[in-house]
């Protein structure tokens, strides 16, 4: 692809292109949402924190390549890789909004609503860099890298970076269907569910290594996304439950009181 832009890596440009958009997306979708600025502001600082420092914190945690002393120094951030930003931003960004928001539905949607376009953009500098690539495939489809980037050259592999990219559209097109006032603060958890199992799915044609446990059959990615997504499905189902139950409830007084009218 294209690692570089002349003497720049291409994958930074879109990833500071994607910490731009979060910023740019929570302002807006905000303002709309009525929330309060101080609410955008750190939910936008909580991603820029999650997708760098947390994400090298996290990468140094759980490579060997890196020690914690490591990141003092400027070497590491300007080579080496990035683990677990979303993971970083979520552990950041949920207490924050839900302290600071009395409209706290209003702003768990926002936090979720933020991710998928600046996500994209990062999938599309991983793309262009050639890392989080994929297995090799004899699929049409596969995407073969030059010399100069992360992934292994002249090999036909999955387009795991595409696959993900859309995994984003997919939860975009859910959100676009989640406008009514009664869904309100469920986006959350709609994301970690698409998200959680689609990305472990995922996992398993991705050809870059990492850690394997469990025998060798997952990796810390997949076990994490599987553990958020079932508890995200189980309080979602549980959710709606409630709803519909309310909703009978309301209709039953409503109906009662019609007849005593």
């Amino acid at each position: 692809m294209w690692p570089t832009i002349g003497p720049i890596h291409t994958y930074g440009i879109l990833y500071l292109l994607g910490v731009v958009l979060h910023f740019v997306l929570s302002w807006r979708l905000a303002r709309r949402a009525g929330l309060r600025r101080r609410v955008w502001i750190v939910t936008s600082l909580c991603y820029l924190l999650g997708m760098t420092l947390g994400a090298k914190v996290l990468f140094a945690l759980l490579s060997d390549q890196v020690s914690l002393g490591d990141l003092l120094r400027a070497e590491t951030w300007l080579t080496g890789g990035l683990w677990g930003g979303l993971l970083a931003y979520f552990a950041l960004a949920i207490p924050a909004v839900l302290v600071l928001s009395r409209s706290r539905a209003a702003a768990l949607d926002l936090v979720a609503a933020t991710i998928p376009i600046p996500w994209i953009a990062a999938k599309l500098g991983c793309l262009c860099q050639g890392c989080c690539y994929g297995r090799p495939t004899s699929l049409p489809w596969g995407i073969t890298f030059p010399e100069g980037g992360t992934a292994p050259a002249g090999v036909p592999m999955h387009p795991t970076q595409l696959y993900e990219l859309a995994l984003m559209l997919v939860i975009l097109v859910v959100f676009a269907r989640l406008r009514s006032d009664w869904r309100r603060g469920t986006k959350l958890l709609w994301f970690l569910t698409i998200y959680g199992f689609g990305r472990a799915a995922l996992d398993f044609l991705r050809g870059d290594k990492e850690h394997y446990i469990v025998s060798g059959v997952l990796t810390l990615t997949q076990l994490i996304c599987l553990a958020v997504s079932v508890a995200a499905l189980f309080v979602l189902v549980s959710w709606f439950d409630s709803s519909k139950r309310r909703t009978k409830l309301d209709y039953g007084n409503r109906h009662g009181e019609q007849e005593h009218g």
